[in-house]
């Protein structure tokens, strides 16, 4: 029982009403045809009245809810949302990932971090027949990719547990120089690095604007020179991350700063859509 495993290691100075709000939390969690007052107060060694009110706190925040008819407990929206974050975000993104499709014609994607890669959890196709496919469900090497480089640029915090194994030196300055490029102009970009004939530009969900207008210089290696835009004033608070991905050649300098500006106004969307959400 999660309760049993949950009290092995307890701390020294325990805040009581602390311990008996999360046990009774893993109780309900447990317990998915129901818990009554008096299950809980028994289970938990403390009076019906004490389990009552902790039962009301819970689904306070939704962390459970009562049914009207039987008086039971169980599991609420809150427990459900947190235990499939991945599957809101899914849910949160994929209509802004539609309209950014529709702008730019392009496949978005959206990734996050999986250990030393980038992960594509959601994909909208573009409707050229000649696109880039789904991605859901594969990653690349986040030391590499758009996507992942826009992920390691935005963290605020240490960003070797995303680093390879074996990774050289040398392979790591170069890797710190281009996050902190991308930091300044608020995007990372690929030119058939990763994928020979598939180039990428992606922006960290979470990060302050960047600001870019319609007027951005192409980024080098998408037919002319680099002028970096206003970059990120502040870290990724979300540990998401929006691409786009096209055939080398198609977006070229006169739609690079709409396409800049459309992802940007995207993983803002985003962004507020999970924070509305609570995360």
């Amino acid at each position: 029982m999660a309760t049993d495993s949950a009290r092995r290691d307890a701390p020294a100075y325990p805040v009581g009403s602390v311990d008996k709000a999360l046990r009774l939390l893993l109780v309900v969690a447990e317990r998915p045809d129901g818990l009554r007052v008096g299950d809980a107060a028994a289970l938990l060694g403390i009076a019906p009245s004490t389990a009552h009110r902790l039962l009301q706190m819970l689904a306070h925040y939704g962390f459970a809810e009562q049914d009207p008819e039987s008086k039971m407990y169980r599991a609420g929206p809150t427990m459900e949302r947190l235990s499939n974050f991945r599957g809101r975000v899914i849910d949160l993104a994929r209509p802004i990932l539609e309209r950014l499709v529709a702008l730019t014609q392009e496949t978005v994607h959206l990734a996050t971090l999986d250990g030393d890669r980038a992960l594509t959890l959601l994909s909208v196709e573009s409707p050229h027949l000649l696109r880039v496919g789904d991605r859901s469900g594969h990653s690349q090497p986040a030391c590499s990719s758009a996507m992942g480089k826009a992920l390691l640029a935005g963290m605020g915090g240490d960003i070797e547990p995303h680093l390879p194994n074996g990774l050289q030196q040398s392979e790591r300055q170069t890797l710190l120089s281009q996050l902190e490029v991308i930091r300044e102009r608020g995007y990372a970009a690929q030119d058939g690095e990763v994928e020979s004939g598939v180039s990428a530009v992606a922006v960290s969900v979470g990060a302050a604007s960047a600001g870019i207008s319609g007027a951005g210089t192409p980024a080098a290696g998408f037919s002319g020179a680099s002028t970096p835009a206003a970059g990120f004033s502040g870290a990724s608070t979300s540990g998401f991350a929006i691409g786009i991905t096209f055939p080398t050649g198609r977006i070229g300098v006169d739609r690079w700063g709409e396409v800049l500006a459309a992802a940007r106004k995207a993983a803002d969307e985003l962004a507020d859509a999970l924070a509305g959400s609570g995360r």
